[in-house]
């Protein structure tokens, strides 16, 4: 999943730091399908199928090493998750 931003850290001082992100993001676009290609994993693009479905069946049922990208918002949370300086046992969801 690329949200084209440090996730977690993005997340976490969304969340946590009153919206103030800070070297969360990237400063240009990287093409995580190319730096794959250039190691030799075969490659999916899911936002690009027009059967994403099918696409990704296809590329799981491959042998070997894979890069199977999707794009998301850079807003999109993941949960459960540990705010900074808590324990394990101190998780958090939606």
């Amino acid at each position: 999943m690329n949200n084209e931003a440090l996730g977690l850290v993005h997340q976490q001082q969304s969340l946590f730091y009153k919206q103030g992100v800070f070297a969360a993001t990237y400063p240009g676009k990287i093409n995580f399908m190319q730096i794959a290609a250039g190691f030799g994993l075969e490659t999916c693009d899911l936002n690009n199928e027009t059967d994403p479905q099918a696409a990704l069946q296809e590329i799981i049922n491959r042998p070997g090493p894979a890069l199977i990208h999707v794009r998301i918002d850079a807003e999109e949370k993941v949960y459960p998750m540990v705010p900074p300086g808590a324990a394990n046992t101190e998780m958090v969801g939606e």
